[in-house]
């Protein structure tokens, strides 16, 4: 197939400040993702529904948002207005996030299968406008800049914005301001001033980001500056993901890290390790604080690389170190005796452990960033390969891997918690390894002792005879 080449061989650089604004639109999504990441225990311990049930919807609605996916790349690249094809397209869906949430958290207020069918439907119309909006995170940065030395540049930004802020910081709210003002409980007034502040707060960083946006969302900037290369058909849909060999392996990659990544960044799998494992929840916001300054300087260094050897060469390189440090940690957690006297006080162990975290977390949280910004470079692969624009399609593609390896984590997590006991509900922060007499749950295997249940800690969560 003929190779098209762009008709102005210089590069169409953005300023740094359309960069930083701009990334914010992937912290206006991911507040989303955040807040997700508590919708179990609202489902389960305000709205009365069962772990498994939460789970089993959450992981459906997940995968249906996939496949209809490429639809919604489709839709975005046969869009365009007098006001710019990606802006209109981030207002309206950040909108339709803030009416999915009304939605959701709303749940108690119905009861029996009204209750269950209201969830999925919100769930579906809330990864409907998400996806919407995250597509353009990844679609309108081939159109912002197509200079690859300075495309890295949106991941130290995203970083800041995203990483760092949204799920830090974020994090550190929820753990040490707010839970502590509600008994340490995920009840429904924690809900009721928490969700508000961030459909209010994406909202602010929607518009900061269209502004960022604003200079280069015209068609001069799409590909090769054509309108007639603007519309795709079905037909060049299904070339793109049949011919683009780039496009199928790093989507492929990146549903498998994003699992990862949305599995350790959930609430439930926060309270099993902090909670639960290490017996202190208020460490988990801590530790978040500790992250900050090592996440931006190793995401600054890996920027500055990126500029030189390429992003597939620091993609790769987190990775490994990301896959090196759970295995230490998982094995540190191994060999110790009794993990909730790990920081009883804090040893050498202890900082062991904290080092591990932080570089899994960083290491692990890097891809999902930098995937973000090789997408673009996929998309002027594709041009220059067929000639059209596709960066909406090729946007989504991503999401579709990314959908289905994360409706995989509710469900795991589901599995896991009634595995060890909690069959009718998430544990709450505060509540104590071992189940009370009071609050004991039944355990599915309560005449088989599993592997997992050899373990000490598993033990202790079991009821006593079991």
């Amino acid at each position: 197939m003929a190779k098209f080449e762009l008709e102005d061989a210089k590069y169409h650089r953005a300023k740094k400040w359309e960069i930083a604004l701009f990334s914010m639109n992937n912290s206006a999504s991911n507040l989303y993702l955040f807040a997700f990441g508590f919708l179990t225990y609202y489902a389960t311990g305000v709205a009365g529904l069962t772990t498994l049930l939460v789970s089993s919807v959450l992981g459906m609605a997940r995968l249906f948002d996939g496949i209809i996916d490429p639809t919604i790349g489709f839709i975005i690249d046969n869009f365009n207005s007098r006001w710019g094809k990606y802006r209109p397209i981030m207002l309206v869906s950040n909108i339709g996030l803030i009416l999915s949430f009304l939605m959701i958290f709303n749940l108690h207020n119905l009861s029996g299968t009204t209750q269950t069918v209201m969830l999925f439907i919100s769930l579906v119309f809330h990864k409907i406008v998400y996806s919407f909006q995250q597509t353009v995170t990844k679609a309108a940065q081939s159109a912002l800049t197509n200079d690859p030395e300075q495309r890295p540049l949106f991941t130290l930004f995203d970083t800041a914005f995203s990483s760092i802020g949204v799920f830090a910081v974020g994090q550190y709210v929820v753990s040490n301001l707010l839970l502590p003002q509600y008994q340490n409980e995920y009840n429904g007034d924690f809900f009721s001033v928490f969700i508000p502040g961030i459909c209010v707060v994406s909202l602010v960083l929607t518009i900061l980001a269209m502004i960022g946006l604003s200079r280069k969302d015209q068609t001069r900037y799409f590909g090769l500056g054509h309108e007639a290369d603007q519309k795709l058909s079905l037909r060049d849909v299904w070339s793109i993901i049949k011919g683009n060999r780039p496009l199928q392996i790093l989507a492929l990659c990146g549903g498998l890290v994003k699992f990862v990544a949305q599995l350790i960044g959930d609430q439930t799998f926060l309270v099993l390790l902090f909670g639960i494992i290490l017996a202190d929840m208020q460490l988990v916001g801590q530790v978040s604080l500790y992250l900050i300054i090592p996440q931006f300087i190793m995401i600054a260094i890996f920027t500055r690389i990126a500029g030189k050897k390429g992003l597939k060469f620091t993609y790769s390189t987190s990775i490994i170190l990301g896959l090196v440090s759970w295995i230490l940690m998982t094995v540190l957690l191994a060999v110790t005796p009794d993990t909730t006297q790990l920081f009883s006080p804090a040893g050498f162990l202890a900082y062991c452990f904290l080092g591990l975290w932080i570089a899994a977390k960083i290491f692990t949280t890097y891809p999902t960033s930098t995937v973000l910004t090789m997408s673009a470079d996929i998309t002027d692969y594709e041009t220059s390969r067929t000639g059209k624009y596709a960066a909406g399609v090729i946007g989504t593609i991503f999401s579709l891997t990314d959908s289905i390896a994360s409706s995989l984590s509710p469900i795991a997590l589901g599995l896991v918690f009634a595995g060890i006991g909690y069959v009718d509900g998430f544990p709450q922060p505060n509540e104590p390894p071992k189940p009370s007499p009071d609050a004991r749950r039944l355990h599915p295997l309560r005449n088989h002792r599993c592997s997992l249940c050899t373990n000490s800690y598993f033990d202790s969560l079991l009821p006593t005879g079991s």
